[in-house]
């Protein structure tokens, strides 16, 4: 199966990237993740959103998305909310309400906070938009 085409970064000054910030620990199980690309959806925007985060040592503040978060969010497009776990591609369960990392959806949310607006364009060039209401982290 060839490889996803990269996925542009989404480019707005109504909805800019927010900052987002990533535990050393999960950079580098994803980065990992990454550098063995397979085809999937989110692949690319998951590359492109390690390539811009802030990697910090040790602890991660409790309201970040990182991986095994239960979060909340409000899908922009859909006027829909949803609560999702995230989780690696090998963890992941549409029954369950686990959504891989390398899923859209799950490279979007990853290192965002409540009240951070994320924007992407998909594959086909329409522009997704989500606003993350609530994070929690177990332990």
């Amino acid at each position: 199966m060839p490889a996803s085409p990269p996925v542009p970064p989404f480019d707005s000054k109504r909805d800019p990237r927010p900052p987002i910030t990533v535990c050393a620990e999960d950079y580098d199980a994803l980065a990992a993740l990454v550098a063995h690309a397979s085809a999937a959806p989110g692949q690319a925007l998951l590359a492109v959103e390690l390539e811009r985060a802030a990697v910090v040592e040790g602890a991660l503040a409790a309201n970040r998305v990182r991986l095994g978060s239960e979060v909340d969010y409000h899908d922009l497009d859909r006027d829909r909310m949803r609560t999702i776990r995230l989780a690696l591609p090998h963890e992941a369960s549409i029954d369950e309400h686990r959504v891989s990392v390398t899923a859209p959806i799950g490279a979007a949310l990853l290192g965002l906070k409540p009240g951070q607006r994320f924007s992407w364009a998909e594959a086909g060039g329409r522009v997704r938009s989500i606003k993350v209401l609530a994070v929690r982290n177990d332990g």
